[in-house]
């Protein structure tokens, strides 16, 4: 039987069709098929114990209530404590599926990537978090400790990283390590105004105090 111009078309879009579908599901299947990743969690029995009549409590909890997103994100950290990265992983993103918006999830899911060492996924997850929520500093610290850690030649990226930090988070943490940052690329001046900024937040804090006199004594005999 001759198919017409219009018929080809339809026949030759249901076939691609049909193909596009078949390597999705076997895309998912694969995935399925992948053994959950267990590391060794490094800690005590007692500890272990703990942790898991922790987890049947969340458990039993969202037995109860299943879009309790605290309670997935809990269960989760428990299982990423426990060495269930895979486990930890489904959890977040459950949370995520809940609620698009969490930040938290967002951090949660970026530092199991960077354990699991999927550091590209790791930077995706936590700039997001630091975009829905830049007043946190927690978010913006854990893609610090990334780039240092993971990244070591993209320090132009840290340091727009640690400028949009101390903008938005005014946080004294996030200053001091940036105060380091700079002084090790020897932008004394800027270092030190940093830790005057510490200062000025902290007026008890004893080892910013020592930073501004040393390095003000530094800037003033190499002017």
């Amino acid at each position: 039987m001759a198919f017409n111009k219009k018929e080809k078309t339809i026949v030759a879009l249901g076939i691609a069709a049909i193909f596009i579908a078949t390597a999705f599901a076997g895309i998912l299947l694969y995935q399925k098929l992948q053994p959950d990743i267990v590391v060794d969690p490094n800690i005590t029995d007692a500890y272990s114990v703990q942790l898991q009549e922790d987890l049947a409590e969340k458990e039993q909890k969202l037995i109860e209530n299943p879009k309790e997103i605290d309670t997935l994100l809990e269960a989760g950290l428990i299982e990423q404590m426990l060495g269930f990265l895979s486990a930890a992983e489904r959890r977040f993103k459950k949370a995520l599926k809940i609620n698009k918006a969490d930040y938290i999830a967002y951090m949660y899911l970026g530092i199991l990537y960077d354990e699991m060492e999927r550091f590209d996924k790791a930077d995706d997850m936590l700039r997001i978090s630091t975009q829905l929520e830049p007043r946190d500093p927690k978010p913006f610290q854990a893609l610090i400790t990334l780039y240092k850690q993971h990244y070591p030649g993209e320090a132009d990226e840290l340091e727009n990283i640690f400028r949009a930090a101390s903008d938005f988070t005014k946080s004294p943490e996030i200053w001091a390590e940036y105060a380091q940052f700079l002084e090790d690329r020897r932008e004394f001046r800027q270092a030190w105004i940093y830790w005057q900024e510490i200062v000025s937040a902290e007026p008890e804090n004893i080892i910013a105090k020592e930073n501004v006199d040393r390095l003000g004594a530094q800037i003033g005999s190499t002017k």
